[in-house]
């Protein structure tokens, strides 16, 4: 049976501010599957101590949550990162209950191509397969290492590196030292790749499964940082020399890919086309 939630919806909508939970895991907003409907959703308070004790509840099954308030001016924003996760569900508690609202009924946003000229806009398949293993990987504290925990994680890691093979990342290309116009594919022209260093000063490349997350790391660096894409395939001949490996999504969920387990990856890709 339909619900009709649009009074709860117009409430929503006319708020100034609300507070959303994110995971300490992957620096998202934290979401969640239902088991019944296998919505895809967020959790959002209407009162900072209900959510308080939301994100308490969570830390006793050591999950580690925490809340932000979300201004009006910002709302549009986080709404268009669920989007851009893949989320499609917000679980809202009002103060006096909680209410499941479809995100589209509760904003509209101007659906972007997946992909234009070869650039991947968004990759929701990928990020939420990344988010629910990194969610589950991430936990703290002491937990059971029993092989239903095990076998649970290497299920969520399985559909993630799928994902992670069939995927186009961004990567990124700094030109502040080209002189001229920079010319893409045009050799000779000095252009430099930027890379990350871990605590223990290893160096990583940074790629991006999105424009969302490449912008997210580039907005600091300005008109001279440019983009280029390569498919998977195309990762372990595109990394650095002295690099450890790949660091994916480096604003979000700080996912690692180590050069050998590409090597490992890339081997399978070519036994599977050999087939």
């Amino acid at each position: 049976m339909a619900v009709d939630n649009q009074l709860i919806i117009k409430k929503l909508q006319g708020m100034d501010t609300f507070y959303a939970a994110f995971s300490d895991a992957t620096r998202l907003p934290y979401v969640a599957c239902d088991q019944e409907t296998f919505d895809d959703q967020v959790y959002i308070f209407a009162e900072e101590k209900d959510a308080d004790e939301w994100a308490k509840a969570q830390a006793e099954e050591k999950i580690a949550i925490n809340t932000a308030k979300v201004e009006k001016s910002q709302m549009l924003m986080f709404y268009t990162s669920l989007y851009l996760i893949g989320a499609n569900r917000l679980v809202f508690h009002n103060g006096a209950g909680s209410s499941y609202l479809p995100l589209d009924q509760v904003v509209t946003i101007n659906e972007k191509e997946d992909e234009k000229n070869g650039l991947p806009q968004r990759n929701t398949t990928l990020q939420l397969t990344m988010i629910y293993f990194l969610q589950e990987l991430r936990r703290y504290g002491e937990l059971p290492q029993d092989e239903e925990r095990k076998q649970h994680i290497r299920d969520l890691e399985q559909e993630m590196v799928a994902n992670l093979m069939r995927s186009k990342y961004i990567m990124a290309i700094d030109i502040s030292k080209v002189e001229g116009e920079f010319v893409p594919g045009k050799p000779g022209q000095n252009i430099q790749i930027p890379y990350l260093k871990n605590p223990a000063g290893e160096i990583l490349q940074p790629i991006f499964s999105d424009l969302w997350e490449f912008q997210k790391f580039s907005k600091n660096y300005g008109p001279k940082m440019q983009l280029g894409v390569t498919p998977f395939k195309g990762l372990l001949p595109s990394l650095i020399k002295d690099a450890k490996g790949y660091i994916l999504n480096p604003a979000g969920v700080n996912l690692i890919l180590l050069r050998e387990k590409l090597e490992v990856l890339s081997r399978q890709t070519d036994d599977g086309a050999q087939q």
